[in-house]
């Protein structure tokens, strides 16, 4: 696909032109995921269910509006109110406590461009306490196209013959009750599950009280650990991931427990996930904003959380998270209080942590409602080497996306007026590529909404825009992944599946030139999801692709082409282009753990089965231990080197602790997946060696991985007396 080059355009200062626009669009939260809105799925198990007088009752599909409050099955009679665009809509008639249902094809008033918030303000200002929007003549049900979040329940369906009966019967003064449900399959908390022909199930388990059957996740070369279940955490929502491993107090306790936090609508979850088919839930930090929205984020640096969210007032949240240290089951779940909170933030979508330098990157910030925070919803930087004392570091508001105010009113990601600067996500490193101008430089990979720009932030008061770029077909430059050479940035867009069709991409974009970043290609996978959040960990890369669940690609060959080699499917219900399944994953941990989070599922837990079956491993014995050697001759010792991987391998040997004087020699060994191999260590002793018991060490490491070693201990008892002539001739 032909890439195209982004043109540059200067920031913005805020404005009265923003002032004005953001008194248009009041809103209770500043949501700024771009517009949330499905294509079609059959199978969205959320809809419109009827009770038409004493028939049965009726269950009509449709997407909830993104951002607005879970669905619970109340029941209440519908009351209509036209297009529902405007207040004007509701006057004249009652709509307290009732579901109010619009129609997009009514033309008996005019209608103004409204926005997904206005409609649904309108409602929730009447009195309703749901909203259901008919989908115009042939056109299928979207969900909100804004960034703005709605105070009730709303969703719109398809437009059929149910729903227009039911309207008409409400115009003409009957009746018709009706409640706002969803129908889909609740996930319980499960144990282990192997992938087996494709499939793993879950275990049966209850949820809400109720025994629900174990549900059966598409998969490859993945197996699942556990789950809990969005119930344990009681939560309305789940959104981003992130790990811990604790490295232990002076004593060593708790060295090598992992830990896990995940973001949900009332706070941040903290689970204990060292047994990970047993993971513990230990409590919460609860949200401590009074406008509580999905939106939350975390990452960790010197053994701390912290914390930004989308809810109003949140900041950036510090917590010591050895402060978990030693908790079990038997000290219940604990409500956590935060041990700092970094005030200069109001609300923010995301945030990065370089934790080369001990600077967070905090994105997508706003002042309030949809304003722009102090760097223009750019870079807000900080330092945190201390972190309970994070200090404000600078900006980099050059250049950025248009942000939620120009979004909040439906304009296109595009809009060149907005005075935002908006990153929507960034990855910043101390810079190790190609290109050596930048060489120990801190550089950052921003995915900015309609574009991919990368800035100098070495010096946090004085950033420097490099480059910048587009590409073909661009609809939100969600967030991006780095390679490990910093030669490419893998971007996902969060909306090109939606807005364009087709299947779900991968942008592989060429940063090796810092200035001049360009379109390598575009891996296309088999899925149609959404693609979310990237993670890059030795050699694959590690998607969360919403309604496909997580992905996993071999970038060995990057330049050229990405592999799938694994996938677990979250959400098996569909893999259409929604915003169902999975939000992030977190595949650091060193146990091999994947943490994973479901939107409305919960935690999962799973492993790669391929990584084990591919496993490297060695193991020494010294089979003639103690060698007798005397002084002034040479001896061997016979190692049985035993491959304990699962593919062939070559190991050399590194000895310590050799007597001084002494020769220690052995040859490199090649030993077969699961075969043990002689190996000789050939030992000059000199002759000036005293009699007596001397040990020194050998170590076997593969040349592919030097991680991947084992030490034997070799014993050697000197003999003296006189020459034993060996290699000497012999005599006739």
């Amino acid at each position: 696909m032909p890439e195209t080059r982004r043109t540059r355009r200067p920031a913005i200062v805020v404005s009265l032109a923003l002032t004005l626009l953001v008194a248009l669009v009041v809103a209770p939260g500043a949501g700024a995921h771009p517009g949330e809105q499905h294509r079609t799925s059959e199978a969205a198990g959320i809809g419109v269910v009827l009770y038409p007088g004493t028939a049965a009752e009726q269950f009509l599909p449709g997407f909830q509006y993104a951002g607005t409050p879970p669905v619970d099955g109340t029941e209440a009679p519908l009351a209509y109110a036209g297009n529902g665009c405007s207040p004007l809509s509701y006057a004249g008639q009652d709509f307290t406590g009732k579901i109010a249902l619009t129609d997009r094809g009514d033309t008996s008033t005019p209608c103004p461009r409204a926005t997904f918030f206005q409609r649904v303000a309108s409602a929730e200002q009447a009195g309703a306490i749901g909203l259901v929007v008919v989908a115009a003549d042939g056109a299928e049900p979207t969900t909100n196209g804004t960034a703005v979040t709605g105070g009730i329940p709303a969703m719109e369906v398809f437009r059929t013959a149910e729903i227009l009966a039911a309207k008409d019967a409400v115009v003409a003064g009957t009746a018709v009750p009706a409640a706002l449900d969803d129908t889909r399959t609740s996930i319980p908390s499960s144990g282990p599950a192997e992938c087996i022909d494709g499939v793993a199930r879950s275990q049966d388990g209850l949820f809400d009280g109720e025994m629900v059957p174990g549900v059966a996740f598409p998969c490859d070369n993945i197996d699942l650990l556990s789950i809990v279940g969005k119930d344990v955490i009681d939560s309305a929502g789940i959104s981003d991931i992130w790990g811990w491993t604790d490295p232990g107090d002076a004593n060593g306790l708790g060295a090598g427990d992992e830990y896990v936090m995940m973001g949900k609508t009332n706070g941040t979850a903290l689970f204990n996930i060292t047994d990970p088919t047993a993971p513990l839930y230990l409590g919460e930090i609860p949200n401590r904003s009074p406008v509580q929205q999905v939106w939350h984020d975390i990452k960790v640096f010197n053994n701390h959380a912290f914390i930004v969210s989308e809810s109003e007032r949140h900041g950036m949240s510090v917590f010591d998270l050895t402060r978990l240290r030693g908790l079990g089951a038997s000290d219940g779940t604990v409500q956590f209080e935060p041990d700092t909170v970094y005030e200069l933030t109001n609300a923010a979508h995301n945030l990065e942590i370089n934790t080369e330098t001990g600077f967070a990157y905090i994105v997508g910030g706003n002042a309030g409602l949809v304003l722009p925070d102090q760097c223009l919803s750019g870079l807000h930087m900080v330092d945190i080497n201390e972190p309970k004392n994070p200090t404000f570091a600078g900006c980099f508001l050059q250049e950025g996306g248009p942000g939620t105010a120009a979004r909040s009113v439906g304009e296109p990601v595009v809009m060149e007026n907005s005075p935002a600067a908006y990153v929507h996500d960034t990855s910043c490193v101390l810079y190790d590529g190609p290109d050596t101008r930048y060489t120990g430089r801190e550089v950052c990979f921003n995915s900015a909404e309609d574009g991919i720009v990368i800035a100098d932030v070495t010096n946090k008061l004085t950033p420097a825009l490099l480059g910048s770029t587009d590409y073909e077909g661009i609809a939100y430059a969600h967030q991006g992944a780095l390679t490990d050479d910093h030669r490419f940035l893998l971007v996902n867009d969060e909306l090109d599946e939606q807005t364009f069709g087709g299947n779900t991409r991968t942008m592989v974009i060429n940063v090796e030139d810092l200035e001049n970043p360009t379109l390598q290609y575009v891996h296309t996978s088999t899925e149609t999801a959404i693609d979310h959040n990237n993670y890059v960990h030795e050699g694959f890369v590690y998607q969360s692709n919403y309604a496909a669940g997580l992905r996993v690609l071999d970038v060995a060959n990057v330049g050229q082409s990405l592999t799938e080699v694994a996938f677990f499917d979250t959400y098996p219900a569909h893999t259409d282009p929604t915003f169902d399944g999975t939000w992030s994953n977190y595949p650091f941990f060193e146990s091999g753990t994947i943490a994973v989070s479901g939107r409305n599922e919960g935690l999962f837990l799973v492993k790669r089965s391929d990584l084990a079956q591919e496993r490297a491993g060695v193991e020494l014995a010294c089979q003639n231990c103690p060698v007798e050697i005397r002084a002034g001759e040479a001896g061997a010792a016979l190692l049985a080197v035993e491959n304990t991987g699962t593919s062939e391998d070559t190991y050399g040997f590194t000895f310590a602790g050799v007597p001084d004087g002494w020769g220690v020699a052995a040859e490199p060994a090649t030993v077969a997946a699961g075969q043990s191999s002689p190996a000789d260590v050939g030992i000059e002793v000199p002759r000036q060696a005293k009699a007596g018991t001397y040990t020194f060490t050998v170590t076997a490491a593969s040349t592919n991985d030097p991680t991947v070693s084992d030490t034997e201990t070799i014993t050697v008892e000197v003999r003296k007396g006189p020459p034993s002539g060996a290699g000497q001739p012999t005599t006739p």
